[in-house]
């Protein structure tokens, strides 16, 4: 019988550059219980994608070291072969490793878990699929495993990406910079292939796993093998009030304001009215500037681990 073949990428670069020695303990530890390992991490991104591609189909798993935006990379690779994808969280937020109950700064229980994974039935999650669309947009795709950000919680990632703080305290600061200024988008909106509708609105979210920003569960409910996806927006409220929603994402109890829509869907095609530009956020890294389209392509991606049981609320 031959050995297992996993493919290790790792972001050197994620958590101030810790990743790469975690890398190096979860390869180590893999090949230990008798694992071939293939170490594809590059200097870039664009590197690295390339060496996974040329051996992808050579391999049972291939393995990630780093935070959102590396398991999306990950999840670019794998989408749509029989490759599994393994996470191991080593970013600065990895709020889908949170999302999916996976030990967060942790090699050898990270480890433990891809071994055990590889023994059980194949897991299938959903990826969000991006593209640009308008009559100049340049072609542009890619894929998110979490979440789409595309209001004022798309320039709060933008401005808290260029700060050097803790994520919390960035994310923290950035949201109150962005509050001083910050007013209504005018965006439009086509739901599953709906008529447009105009909709000014301070937040909108497409969500898969409803985590984002160091933790915030913005969707609880949400699931990432259900092959569908949130739309969550909030609107009419003014700055002040705004301001106190947030510390009530945390408490889970801004889910029943008024304030605040979620509705399932499938696909989006959003843009902005009056000329408008901003340019989306998912899994915590910049995407293409609106308008967008955004789809859910059900059980896409064969994770390499176990997902959470759903609650007895939203099992019901």
């Amino acid at each position: 019988m031959s050995r297992l073949r996993v493919g290790l990428l790792v972001n050197p670069s994620a958590a101030q550059g810790t990743a790469r020695r975690t890398g190096r303990q979860v390869g180590h530890l893999l090949r230990l219980a008798g694992i071939s390992v293939v170490d594809l991490s590059g200097p870039s991104r664009g590197v690295a994608r390339a060496r996974a591609e040329e051996i992808r189909d050579e391999l049972t798993a291939l393995v990630v070291v780093g935070g959102d935006g590396t398991v999306a990379l990950g999840a670019e690779i794998v989408a749509g072969t029989p490759v599994r994808l393994g996470i191991v969280p080593a970013g600065s937020g990895n709020d889908f490793a949170r999302a999916l109950g996976l030990a967060v700064d942790d090699p050898e229980s990270s480890t433990r878990a891809l071994l055990h994974a590889l023994s059980r039935p194949v897991v299938t999650i959903d990826a969000i699929e991006l593209t640009s669309v308008g009559e100049h947009a340049a072609p542009h795709r890619s894929l998110a495993l979490g979440n789409v950000n595309l209001g004022f919680d798309a320039l709060v990632n933008a401005r808290a990406n260029s700060a050097r703080l803790g994520l919390t305290s960035r994310y923290t600061s950035a949201l109150l910079r962005e509050l001083a200024s910050f007013t209504a988008l005018p965006f439009w909106m086509e739901i599953d292939g709906g008529e447009r509708i105009a909709r000014d609105a301070q937040v909108v979210s497409l969500c898969s796993s409803g985590v984002f920003g160091g933790g915030m569960r913005f969707v609880p409910e949400a699931r990432v093998d259900d092959g569908r996806l949130e739309l969550a927006t909030v609107s009419g409220l003014n700055r002040l009030q705004l301001l106190r929603f947030f510390p009530r994402v945390f408490s889970g109890t801004h889910t029943s304001l008024e304030a605040m829509e979620i509705r399932p869907v499938r696909e989006l095609v959003i843009g902005l009215r009056h000329g408008r530009s901003l340019r989306a956020y998912a899994d915590g890294e910049a995407r293409t500037t609106l308008p967008l389209r955004a789809r859910v392509l059900p059980g896409t991606v064969r994770l390499l681990a176990e997902l959470p049981r759903p609650s007895v609320e939203g099992a019901q």
